[in-house]
């Protein structure tokens, strides 16, 4: 049987308005790095046949940091939510057809072979969807993970949108998810900004799957500092930390 193809999707076009620097996010740096490049070359250990980096802040900047590497661009001129910003990378994946493994640009910490397991587990499974998630009583502003008695994933309710019980849920989402391509833009094609951002959420692409029928199954990790997402200049110091220990 022929390996399955896979196509990596990064997320680098936010601003980062609680960097309050004029730097896009992606591009502050860690260990003399930018943050881009971190997830760029977890991605690249992955051996996939497509990467593509959804760009719109200083888009001309993130691509000159990228300089050299085998990679595409899309841009997502309008910040119109994470749902949207993946859209952008529809037009550029139509002859693609395997998995898309969607990945944060402000996620330097996240390891080749958690992505690796959770791909793994996506294949064994013939899952629609497998999400990253974790597991832990300490509280974060993370969207939780929302399943049936059964166990079985339902869907992902933004913090924003979760309910005092949806909010004493103890399982979050990453924001890393590794979709059949056909399915992921199947689904984004239902998604509508009906919540409390106003925006396109990838994040509701799980519910959709789910009540078509489509298991959507999760990688759980305990490791909350592997899904350190870079939003602030105290996140950075805090990945600082990470690495030189």
């Amino acid at each position: 049987m022929p390996k399955q193809k896979l196509a990596v999707v990064i997320l680098a076009a936010g601003k980062g308005t609680r960097m309050k620097s004029d730097r896009a996010k992606v591009l502050h740096a860690l260990a003399s790095r930018p943050l881009l490049i971190h997830v760029l070359d977890t991605a690249v250990a992955l051996d996939p046949q497509r990467v593509v980096v959804v760009v719109g802040h200083q888009a001309e900047e993130v691509k000159h940091a990228c300089a050299n590497r085998p990679i595409e661009f899309v841009e997502q001129t309008e910040q119109l939510g994470t749902g949207h910003a993946v859209l952008q990378a529809q037009t550029i994946l139509e002859d693609f057809e395997g998995d898309v493994l969607i990945l944060c640009g402000d996620m330097p910490l996240i390891q080749s072979s958690t992505l690796q397991t959770l791909l793994q587990k996506h294949r064994d499974t013939g899952a629609g969807c497998t999400l990253l998630s974790l597991k832990t009583k300490e509280k974060k502003d993370f969207g939780r993970v929302v399943r049936n008695p059964e166990g079985a994933v339902l869907r992902i309710v933004e913090v924003r949108d979760a309910s005092e019980q949806e909010k004493t849920i103890d399982e979050y989402n990453s924001g890393v998810y590794c979709f059949d391509k056909g399915l992921l833009f199947k689904a984004l094609a239902s998604v509508d900004t009906s919540n409390a951002q106003g925006e396109y959420y990838l994040t509701d692409t799980v519910g959709i799957l789910s009540q078509n029928g489509h298991e959507v199954v999760c990688h759980t990790t305990r490791d909350a500092d592997e899904i350190l997402g870079i939003n602030s200049s105290e996140d950075l110091e805090k990945a600082e930390k990470i690495v030189k220990a």
